[in-house]
């Protein structure tokens, strides 16, 4: 009867570690895809300010042009 609660131990023990293993992969996915992601956005935030700065281009333009 001495081995049901080193059976019930190592058991514990095994779950545990398939958790945690589980937990780490995981958390390394979406590390991964978060990385992934923010490289888009650096991209698209690059893409928007050039366009804010086109924009700022045309409305000198239009302003004077109106001016004028």
């Amino acid at each position: 009867m001495e081995w049901v609660p080193i059976g019930a131990w190592i058991a514990a023990a095994v779950i545990a570690v398939v958790v945690l293993g589980y937990c780490a992969f995981e958390i390394r996915w979406k590390a991964r895809r978060l990385q992934r992601d923010l490289a888009r956005l650096t991209t698209v935030q690059a893409t928007l300010a050039d366009l804010q700065a086109d924009l700022d281009v045309t409305r000198r333009r239009i302003d004077a042009a109106r001016i004028s």
